[in-house]
Protein backbone atom coordinates (compact mmCIF):
# COMPACT_ATOMS: atom_id res chain seq x y z
CA UNK A 1 0.00 0.00 0.00
CA UNK A 2 1.51 3.63 -0.85
CA UNK A 3 2.52 5.89 2.05
CA UNK A 4 -0.24 8.52 2.07
CA UNK A 5 1.93 10.70 4.09
CA UNK A 6 4.29 10.79 1.22
CA UNK A 7 1.76 11.79 -1.39
CA UNK A 8 1.31 14.94 -2.75
CA UNK A 9 -1.69 17.05 -1.27
CA UNK A 10 -4.09 17.25 -4.31
CA UNK A 11 -5.24 21.12 -3.17
CA UNK A 12 -2.07 22.38 -2.80
CA UNK A 13 0.29 19.86 -4.71
CA UNK A 14 2.53 20.16 -1.46
CA UNK A 15 4.08 16.55 -0.20
CA UNK A 16 3.04 15.29 3.23
CA UNK A 17 4.59 14.23 6.67
CA UNK A 18 6.56 11.19 4.75
CA UNK A 19 8.76 13.33 2.73
CA UNK A 20 8.99 16.53 5.23
CA UNK A 21 10.69 13.64 7.65
CA UNK A 22 13.05 12.22 5.04
CA UNK A 23 14.37 15.68 4.00
CA UNK A 24 15.00 16.92 8.01
CA UNK A 25 16.54 13.61 7.87
CA UNK A 26 18.68 14.48 4.98
CA UNK A 27 19.20 17.75 6.24
CA UNK A 28 20.31 17.54 9.85
CA UNK A 29 22.86 14.71 8.69
CA UNK A 30 24.24 16.92 6.34
CA UNK A 31 28.08 17.88 7.09
CA UNK A 32 28.57 21.10 9.03
CA UNK A 33 26.05 20.39 11.80
CA UNK A 34 22.57 20.07 10.06
CA UNK A 35 21.43 23.11 11.43
CA UNK A 36 17.53 23.92 10.37
CA UNK A 37 14.37 26.02 11.14
CA UNK A 38 11.43 24.75 10.92
CA UNK A 39 8.36 26.85 10.89
CA UNK A 40 4.68 25.26 11.01
CA UNK A 41 2.06 27.82 10.00
CA UNK A 42 -1.23 26.70 11.47
CA UNK A 43 -4.45 27.86 9.56
CA UNK A 44 -6.30 28.56 12.46
CA UNK A 45 -9.94 27.22 13.10
CA UNK A 46 -10.38 26.68 9.02
CA UNK A 47 -13.40 24.23 10.07
CA UNK A 48 -15.01 27.79 9.52
CA UNK A 49 -13.95 28.48 6.50
CA UNK A 50 -14.97 25.31 4.71
CA UNK A 51 -18.65 25.20 6.87
CA UNK A 52 -18.88 29.50 5.74
CA UNK A 53 -18.09 28.57 1.94
CA UNK A 54 -18.60 24.74 1.50
CA UNK A 55 -15.27 22.36 0.52
CA UNK A 56 -14.36 23.62 -3.05
CA UNK A 57 -14.73 27.22 -2.17
CA UNK A 58 -12.78 26.55 1.02
CA UNK A 59 -9.74 24.37 -1.25
CA UNK A 60 -9.34 27.45 -3.23
CA UNK A 61 -8.56 29.66 -0.21
CA UNK A 62 -5.99 26.60 0.96
CA UNK A 63 -4.56 26.63 -2.35
CA UNK A 64 -4.25 30.37 -1.86
CA UNK A 65 -2.64 30.21 1.09
CA UNK A 66 -0.18 27.83 -0.16
CA UNK A 67 0.78 30.09 -2.82
CA UNK A 68 1.27 32.70 -0.36
CA UNK A 69 3.93 30.96 1.77
CA UNK A 70 5.26 29.31 -1.33
CA UNK A 71 5.87 32.86 -2.58
CA UNK A 72 7.37 34.23 0.68
CA UNK A 73 10.00 31.30 0.84
CA UNK A 74 10.55 31.68 -2.75
CA UNK A 75 13.80 33.57 -1.81
CA UNK A 76 15.53 30.76 0.31
CA UNK A 77 16.26 27.20 -0.33
CA UNK A 78 13.43 25.79 1.67
CA UNK A 79 11.33 22.29 1.46
CA UNK A 80 7.45 22.78 2.02
CA UNK A 81 4.78 20.23 3.61
CA UNK A 82 1.28 20.03 4.44
CA UNK A 83 0.80 18.48 7.11
CA UNK A 84 -2.67 17.03 8.69
CA UNK A 85 -4.82 20.04 10.37
CA UNK A 86 -4.26 22.60 7.62
CA UNK A 87 -0.76 23.06 9.23
CA UNK A 88 2.04 24.08 6.19
CA UNK A 89 5.26 22.73 7.37
CA UNK A 90 8.23 25.10 6.50
CA UNK A 91 12.25 23.90 6.28
CA UNK A 92 15.05 26.49 6.27
CA UNK A 93 18.33 24.72 5.97
CA UNK A 94 21.29 26.54 7.78
CA UNK A 95 21.86 28.81 10.60
CA UNK A 96 18.84 31.00 11.56
CA UNK A 97 18.44 33.23 14.51
CA UNK A 98 15.22 33.45 16.75
CA UNK A 99 15.15 37.13 15.73
CA UNK A 100 15.26 36.91 12.21
CA UNK A 101 12.98 33.77 12.08
CA UNK A 102 10.42 35.68 14.18
CA UNK A 103 10.31 38.40 11.60
CA UNK A 104 9.63 36.31 8.91
CA UNK A 105 6.82 34.73 11.47
CA UNK A 106 5.33 37.58 11.69
CA UNK A 107 5.22 38.62 7.42
CA UNK A 108 3.85 35.64 6.83
CA UNK A 109 0.73 35.80 9.53
CA UNK A 110 0.48 39.22 7.91
CA UNK A 111 0.71 38.20 4.53
CA UNK A 112 -2.21 35.56 5.32
CA UNK A 113 -4.22 37.81 6.94
CA UNK A 114 -4.37 39.71 3.50
CA UNK A 115 -8.02 38.62 1.43
CA UNK A 116 -7.82 36.01 -0.83
CA UNK A 117 -11.28 36.38 -3.19
CA UNK A 118 -13.35 33.34 -3.71
CA UNK A 119 -17.11 33.87 -5.16
CA UNK A 120 -16.14 37.76 -4.40
CA UNK A 121 -16.18 37.37 -0.85
CA UNK A 122 -12.39 38.50 0.64
CA UNK A 123 -11.44 35.83 2.84
CA UNK A 124 -8.47 36.23 5.34
CA UNK A 125 -7.20 33.76 7.26
CA UNK A 126 -5.87 34.00 11.19
CA UNK A 127 -2.36 31.31 10.95
CA UNK A 128 0.04 30.63 14.03
CA UNK A 129 3.51 29.46 13.78
CA UNK A 130 5.25 27.34 15.61
CA UNK A 131 9.11 27.42 15.52
CA UNK A 132 11.87 24.95 16.11
CA UNK A 133 15.48 25.79 15.72
CA UNK A 134 17.36 22.72 15.03
CA UNK A 135 21.19 23.09 16.26
CA UNK A 136 24.24 20.57 16.75
CA UNK A 137 23.06 17.28 18.17
CA UNK A 138 19.63 18.16 17.18
CA UNK A 139 16.84 15.42 17.67
CA UNK A 140 15.60 12.73 15.07
CA UNK A 141 13.28 14.22 12.23
CA UNK A 142 9.89 12.76 14.17
CA UNK A 143 11.16 14.99 17.27
CA UNK A 144 11.77 17.98 15.42
CA UNK A 145 7.84 18.01 14.06
CA UNK A 146 6.40 17.58 17.45
CA UNK A 147 8.59 20.26 18.95
CA UNK A 148 7.75 22.83 16.51
CA UNK A 149 4.23 21.35 17.10
CA UNK A 150 4.09 21.88 20.64
CA UNK A 151 5.34 25.52 19.82
CA UNK A 152 2.61 26.11 17.39
CA UNK A 153 -0.32 25.24 19.75
CA UNK A 154 1.18 27.38 22.74
CA UNK A 155 0.60 30.51 19.64
CA UNK A 156 -2.88 29.14 19.94
CA UNK A 157 -3.37 28.99 23.27
CA UNK A 158 -1.50 32.55 23.89
CA UNK A 159 -4.59 34.12 21.49
CA UNK A 160 -3.37 33.18 18.13
CA UNK A 161 -2.03 35.04 15.17
CA UNK A 162 1.38 35.21 16.49
CA UNK A 163 4.45 32.96 16.54
CA UNK A 164 6.59 30.90 19.37
CA UNK A 165 10.08 29.74 19.73
CA UNK A 166 10.07 25.99 21.21
CA UNK A 167 11.89 26.88 24.48
CA UNK A 168 12.99 22.88 25.73
CA UNK A 169 12.03 23.85 29.39
CA UNK A 170 8.15 24.46 28.66
CA UNK A 171 7.95 22.00 26.03
CA UNK A 172 8.79 19.41 28.33
CA UNK A 173 5.85 20.74 30.35
CA UNK A 174 3.39 21.02 27.56
CA UNK A 175 4.53 17.56 26.55
CA UNK A 176 3.70 16.56 30.19
CA UNK A 177 0.39 18.62 29.71
CA UNK A 178 -0.58 16.70 26.71
CA UNK A 179 0.06 13.35 27.88
CA UNK A 180 -2.01 14.01 30.94
CA UNK A 181 -4.73 15.55 28.66
CA UNK A 182 -4.40 12.02 26.51
CA UNK A 183 -4.85 9.93 29.42
CA UNK A 184 -8.14 11.48 30.88
CA UNK A 185 -10.65 9.10 29.41
CA UNK A 186 -9.19 6.00 30.40
CA UNK A 187 -8.96 7.64 34.02
CA UNK A 188 -12.91 8.08 33.84
CA UNK A 189 -12.76 4.57 32.87
CA UNK A 190 -10.71 3.25 35.32
CA UNK A 191 -12.06 4.96 38.06
CA UNK A 192 -9.13 7.38 39.09
CA UNK A 193 -11.80 10.63 39.08
CA UNK A 194 -13.57 11.05 42.31
CA UNK A 195 -16.05 13.59 43.69
CA UNK A 196 -14.36 15.40 46.97
CA UNK A 197 -16.87 17.93 48.49
CA UNK A 198 -16.13 20.97 50.54
CA UNK A 199 -19.04 23.22 52.25
CA UNK A 200 -20.31 26.66 51.45
CA UNK A 201 -21.47 28.36 54.76
CA UNK A 202 -23.67 30.46 56.27
CA UNK A 203 -21.18 33.98 57.85
CA UNK A 204 -20.38 35.65 60.22
CA UNK A 205 -19.57 31.68 62.69
CA UNK A 206 -19.67 28.95 59.88
CA UNK A 207 -21.92 26.88 62.31
CA UNK A 208 -24.56 26.41 59.04
CA UNK A 209 -23.75 24.71 55.48
CA UNK A 210 -25.90 25.99 52.90
CA UNK A 211 -24.49 23.19 50.45
CA UNK A 212 -21.76 21.11 49.66
CA UNK A 213 -19.89 21.93 47.19
CA UNK A 214 -18.81 18.66 44.63
CA UNK A 215 -15.75 18.94 42.43
CA UNK A 216 -14.07 15.85 40.98
CA UNK A 217 -10.03 14.73 41.96
CA UNK A 218 -7.54 12.81 39.81
CA UNK A 219 -6.04 10.32 41.82
CA UNK A 220 -2.97 10.22 39.49
CA UNK A 221 -0.89 7.37 39.62
CA UNK A 222 2.42 8.90 38.68
CA UNK A 223 1.35 12.86 40.25
CA UNK A 224 -0.61 11.98 42.74
CA UNK A 225 -3.86 14.07 43.48
CA UNK A 226 -5.00 16.61 40.67
CA UNK A 227 -7.64 19.28 41.39
CA UNK A 228 -10.27 20.06 38.73
CA UNK A 229 -8.36 23.26 37.79
CA UNK A 230 -4.91 21.31 36.86
CA UNK A 231 -7.22 18.73 34.29
CA UNK A 232 -10.08 20.32 33.23
CA UNK A 233 -8.82 22.91 30.51
CA UNK A 234 -6.54 20.36 29.57
CA UNK A 235 -10.16 18.17 28.73
CA UNK A 236 -10.96 20.95 26.45
CA UNK A 237 -8.45 19.47 24.19
CA UNK A 238 -9.65 16.26 23.89
CA UNK A 239 -12.94 16.76 23.79
CA UNK A 240 -13.57 14.97 27.43
CA UNK A 241 -15.07 18.09 29.35
CA UNK A 242 -18.44 17.02 28.53
CA UNK A 243 -17.98 13.50 29.74
CA UNK A 244 -16.44 14.90 32.86
CA UNK A 245 -19.13 16.67 33.64
CA UNK A 246 -21.59 14.06 33.16
CA UNK A 247 -19.64 12.07 35.22
CA UNK A 248 -19.47 15.08 37.91
CA UNK A 249 -23.47 15.07 38.29
CA UNK A 250 -24.21 11.20 38.17
CA UNK A 251 -21.70 10.57 40.99
CA UNK A 252 -22.13 13.79 43.18
CA UNK A 253 -26.57 12.98 42.42
CA UNK A 254 -25.53 9.43 43.42
CA UNK A 255 -24.35 10.24 46.85
CA UNK A 256 -27.05 13.20 47.20
CA UNK A 257 -29.58 10.39 46.83
CA UNK A 258 -27.89 8.08 49.56
CA UNK A 259 -27.84 11.31 51.78
CA UNK A 260 -31.30 11.72 51.22
CA UNK A 261 -32.25 8.24 51.81
CA UNK A 262 -30.34 7.67 55.04
CA UNK A 263 -30.78 11.30 56.37
CA UNK A 264 -34.10 12.26 54.98
CA UNK A 265 -34.59 16.23 55.42
CA UNK A 266 -31.02 16.66 57.12
CA UNK A 267 -29.26 15.35 54.17
CA UNK A 268 -27.11 18.03 52.69
CA UNK A 269 -27.79 20.22 49.40
CA UNK A 270 -24.98 19.14 46.79
CA UNK A 271 -23.77 22.04 44.75
CA UNK A 272 -21.60 21.79 41.87
CA UNK A 273 -20.30 23.95 38.85
CA UNK A 274 -21.53 23.43 35.45
CA UNK A 275 -18.32 23.09 33.30
CA UNK A 276 -18.88 25.51 30.39
CA UNK A 277 -19.32 22.45 26.89
CA UNK A 278 -22.11 20.90 29.37
CA UNK A 279 -23.35 23.79 30.61
CA UNK A 280 -24.09 24.84 27.03
CA UNK A 281 -25.62 21.40 25.96
CA UNK A 282 -28.62 21.67 23.90
CA UNK A 283 -29.57 18.47 25.97
CA UNK A 284 -28.75 20.09 29.66
CA UNK A 285 -32.63 19.88 31.08
CA UNK A 286 -33.09 15.91 30.34
CA UNK A 287 -29.77 15.10 31.63
CA UNK A 288 -30.23 16.67 34.79
CA UNK A 289 -33.55 15.56 35.10
CA UNK A 290 -33.03 12.25 34.55
CA UNK A 291 -29.97 11.78 37.26
CA UNK A 292 -32.45 13.22 39.59
CA UNK A 293 -34.97 10.94 38.69
CA UNK A 294 -32.41 8.10 38.43
CA UNK A 295 -31.30 8.76 42.74
CA UNK A 296 -35.10 9.23 43.16
CA UNK A 297 -34.82 13.49 44.01
CA UNK A 298 -36.45 16.53 43.71
CA UNK A 299 -34.81 19.80 41.13
CA UNK A 300 -34.97 21.67 44.61
CA UNK A 301 -32.17 19.23 46.06
CA UNK A 302 -29.42 20.70 43.68
CA UNK A 303 -27.80 24.03 43.16
CA UNK A 304 -25.83 24.24 39.91
CA UNK A 305 -23.19 27.01 39.30
CA UNK A 306 -22.41 28.69 36.41
CA UNK A 307 -20.49 32.03 35.12
CA UNK A 308 -21.13 34.81 33.23
CA UNK A 309 -18.85 33.80 29.79
CA UNK A 310 -20.97 30.56 29.89
CA UNK A 311 -24.28 32.36 30.28
CA UNK A 312 -22.93 34.75 27.31
CA UNK A 313 -21.75 31.49 24.79
CA UNK A 314 -23.48 31.49 21.68
CA UNK A 315 -23.48 27.84 20.46
CA UNK A 316 -26.10 27.24 23.38
CA UNK A 317 -29.21 27.89 24.97
CA UNK A 318 -28.17 28.57 28.53
CA UNK A 319 -30.84 30.64 29.20
CA UNK A 320 -33.27 28.95 28.33
CA UNK A 321 -32.11 25.19 30.54
CA UNK A 322 -31.63 27.60 33.04
CA UNK A 323 -35.25 29.00 32.92
CA UNK A 324 -36.37 25.61 32.32
CA UNK A 325 -34.93 23.96 35.46
CA UNK A 326 -35.05 26.94 37.59
CA UNK A 327 -39.22 26.43 37.14
CA UNK A 328 -38.54 22.80 38.31
CA UNK A 329 -36.87 23.93 41.34
CA UNK A 330 -33.15 23.80 40.48
CA UNK A 331 -31.47 26.42 42.72
CA UNK A 332 -28.81 28.39 40.64
CA UNK A 333 -25.80 30.78 41.73
CA UNK A 334 -23.85 32.45 39.44
CA UNK A 335 -20.28 33.31 39.83
CA UNK A 336 -19.31 36.90 38.96
CA UNK A 337 -16.36 39.01 39.54
CA UNK A 338 -17.61 42.35 39.64
CA UNK A 339 -20.68 44.58 39.66
CA UNK A 340 -20.52 44.86 35.75
CA UNK A 341 -21.59 41.50 35.58
CA UNK A 342 -23.76 41.39 38.28
CA UNK A 343 -25.83 43.77 35.75
CA UNK A 344 -26.52 41.63 33.37
CA UNK A 345 -28.26 39.10 35.36
CA UNK A 346 -31.55 41.14 34.81
CA UNK A 347 -30.64 42.30 31.68
CA UNK A 348 -30.71 38.44 30.65
CA UNK A 349 -33.73 37.33 33.04
CA UNK A 350 -30.90 34.86 34.64
CA UNK A 351 -33.18 33.13 37.06
CA UNK A 352 -30.50 33.19 39.98
CA UNK A 353 -31.23 33.79 43.96
CA UNK A 354 -27.64 33.88 44.48
CA UNK A 355 -23.97 34.95 43.18
CA UNK A 356 -20.79 34.21 44.29
CA UNK A 357 -18.08 36.53 43.93
CA UNK A 358 -14.52 35.36 42.74
CA UNK A 359 -11.24 36.40 41.98
CA UNK A 360 -9.17 39.55 42.08
CA UNK A 361 -12.60 41.13 43.55
CA UNK A 362 -12.05 39.42 46.70
CA UNK A 363 -8.47 39.03 47.12
CA UNK A 364 -7.72 42.21 47.47
CA UNK A 365 -9.11 42.55 50.80
CA UNK A 366 -7.03 39.66 51.73
CA UNK A 367 -4.04 42.18 53.23
CA UNK A 368 -3.64 43.63 56.50
CA UNK A 369 -4.85 46.83 55.36
CA UNK A 370 -7.15 46.53 52.43
CA UNK A 371 -7.61 49.29 50.22
CA UNK A 372 -10.93 51.45 50.89
CA UNK A 373 -11.70 50.98 46.91
CA UNK A 374 -11.65 47.36 46.90
CA UNK A 375 -14.07 47.82 50.68
CA UNK A 376 -16.02 50.47 48.63
CA UNK A 377 -16.29 48.15 45.23
CA UNK A 378 -17.74 45.07 47.25
CA UNK A 379 -20.26 46.93 49.06
CA UNK A 380 -21.77 48.43 45.73
CA UNK A 381 -21.83 44.47 44.63
CA UNK A 382 -24.03 43.77 47.99
CA UNK A 383 -25.80 46.91 47.99
CA UNK A 384 -27.12 46.55 44.06
CA UNK A 385 -28.02 42.48 44.49
CA UNK A 386 -30.44 43.43 47.48
CA UNK A 387 -31.91 45.61 45.26
CA UNK A 388 -32.20 42.57 42.92
CA UNK A 389 -33.20 40.33 45.76
CA UNK A 390 -30.04 37.90 45.67
CA UNK A 391 -27.93 36.94 48.20
CA UNK A 392 -24.43 37.34 48.13
CA UNK A 393 -21.44 34.85 48.49
CA UNK A 394 -17.77 35.07 48.06
CA UNK A 395 -15.09 32.06 47.00
CA UNK A 396 -11.38 32.02 47.82
CA UNK A 397 -12.28 33.22 51.79
CA UNK A 398 -8.83 32.47 52.82
CA UNK A 399 -8.95 33.16 57.24
CA UNK A 400 -11.37 33.76 59.07
CA UNK A 401 -10.62 37.35 58.98
CA UNK A 402 -11.21 37.65 55.75
CA UNK A 403 -14.34 36.14 56.33
CA UNK A 404 -15.37 38.52 59.10
CA UNK A 405 -14.43 41.56 56.78
CA UNK A 406 -16.77 40.10 54.17
CA UNK A 407 -19.71 39.78 56.31
CA UNK A 408 -19.10 43.22 57.78
CA UNK A 409 -19.84 44.66 54.30
CA UNK A 410 -22.83 42.44 53.63
CA UNK A 411 -21.18 38.58 52.20
CA UNK A 412 -23.59 36.22 53.54
CA UNK A 413 -22.03 33.23 52.55
CA UNK A 414 -18.25 31.90 52.22
CA UNK A 415 -16.22 29.15 50.61
CA UNK A 416 -12.54 28.64 50.55
CA UNK A 417 -9.28 27.14 51.73
CA UNK A 418 -10.12 28.39 55.19
CA UNK A 419 -13.04 26.04 55.40
CA UNK A 420 -12.46 22.00 55.85
CA UNK A 421 -10.31 20.31 52.95
CA UNK A 422 -12.32 18.58 50.12
CA UNK A 423 -13.72 15.36 51.47
CA UNK A 424 -14.89 12.16 50.47
CA UNK A 425 -18.69 11.42 50.59
CA UNK A 426 -18.12 9.59 53.72
CA UNK A 427 -15.90 11.92 55.49
CA UNK A 428 -18.50 14.85 54.30
CA UNK A 429 -21.44 12.77 56.39
CA UNK A 430 -20.11 14.36 59.65
CA UNK A 431 -21.51 17.39 58.20
CA UNK A 432 -24.97 15.77 58.00
CA UNK A 433 -27.01 18.45 60.17
CA UNK A 434 -25.34 21.60 59.95
CA UNK A 435 -26.99 22.57 56.83
CA UNK A 436 -30.34 24.56 54.95
CA UNK A 437 -31.41 25.11 51.49
CA UNK A 438 -30.32 28.33 50.12
CA UNK A 439 -32.80 30.62 48.20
Amino acid sequence: MADSSAAADAVTGLPGRGVLEAELARMLSAAGGGRVAVLLVGLDEFAVVREALGFDAADEVLAAAARTIEAFFGDVRRVLALLPGDVFAVVLPGEHDAATVGERAESVIAALGRPSYVDGIGVGISASVGVFLAGTGPPPPAEVIRSAQIALRRARELGRTRWVLFDPVAGRADAARYRLACGIAGALESGQLEVVYRPHVVLPDAEIITSLNAVLRWRHPDFGQLRSEQFFPLAEATGMTGALGRHLLAEALRTAGHWRGRFGAAAPTVCLTLPRRMAIDEDLVRIVGRELDRNELQHRHLVLCTDVPSLLDDRGDLLGSLDELARAGVVFVVHITGLSELELLPALNVPAPGVMLTGAIIDALEVDEPPEQAVRTIRQVVERAEELGIKVGARGVLSEEHAELLYGIGVVVAAGPYLPTYSTAAEAETWVGRNFPIG
